[in-house]
């Protein structure tokens, strides 16, 4: 399966080094499934315009000066499409029997409440099996922004394998789909 980030790219940088498609930015703590103390989270996004739209989603108008990254000079947000194995196991989060086995309401998996979806989280990376084995590599559920647009959160012990990367540019097909979705204006 294909998975999809946006991220900052510096053309220059080096495999797994600030700046290329393969690095993680750690320390982590900020993220809505984060727990540093035990894991680093992947966000992906299934679909390029979800990736695109998870990160601009916020923004009242879209316009070339998002796309710049200051804290590492000379990069600029790209695309990078990721190849994942397709029995990778994710907990489905859009599943009214997965939320029901941990106590959990929908509401509980979108809201914009930091430690209550670290705390979820971390529940989850914790599950084992008979023979102590993680349960699970990561979650999947629904953005905020367009529930059509399925997100992941990787804390496997892989970096993803990458497959491209495309630098984003306001005519880019995703940030264009994205933009159209979410009825965003470019400008």
């Amino acid at each position: 399966m294909f998975l999809y980030r946006v991220f900052p790219y510096a053309p220059n940088a080096t495999v797994g080094s600030c700046g290329h498609a393969t690095y993680l930015h750690r320390p982590q703590g900020m993220g809505r499934l984060d727990n540093p103390g035990c894991y680093a989270v992947w966000y992906l996004a299934c679909e390029p315009s979800g990736a695109v739209g998870e990160t601009f989603g916020d923004l009242d108008e879209w316009s070339d000066s998002m796309l710049p990254f200051p804290k590492i000079p000379g990069s600029r947000r790209a695309l990078a499409t990721y190849s994942f194995p397709d029995d990778l196991q994710l907990l489905e989060m859009d599943s009214a029997q997965n939320l029901l086995d941990r106590g959990m309401r929908p509401t509980q998996v979108i809201e914009r409440n930091r430690s209550a979806t670290q705390a979820w989280a971390l529940r989850i990376y914790r599950e084992r099996n008979d023979r102590g084995e993680s349960l699970w590599q990561g979650v999947r559920w629904w953005s905020y922004h367009r529930p059509q647009w399925r997100i992941q959160g990787y804390w496997g012990s892989r970096t993803p394998n990458l497959v491209s990367v495309e630098p984003l540019n306001m005519q880019h097909p995703a940030l264009v789909d994205a933009a159209t979705a979410l009825r965003k204006i470019i400008v």
